[in-house]
């Protein structure tokens, strides 16, 4: 077997988003970005605006 390339890791991963990642869970108050449960919609369009909805809330 024939090695081509070497994987690296990356610099930062996770670490270097750690101040983000707060961030966002600071503005968010603890509410889940989608809420968890079983939602029913008619068309896509309806899911897609009412998860744009959600997201910017």
């Amino acid at each position: 077997m024939k090695v081509v390339g070497r994987r690296r890791g990356s610099p930062g991963g996770l670490t270097a988003a750690d101040g983000f990642l707060k961030l966002i869970g600071v503005l968010r108050a603890g509410r889940p970005f989608i809420p968890r449960g079983v939602h029913r919609f008619r068309t896509h369009e309806e899911k897609d605006a009412w998860t744009l909805k959600m997201l910017t809330r």
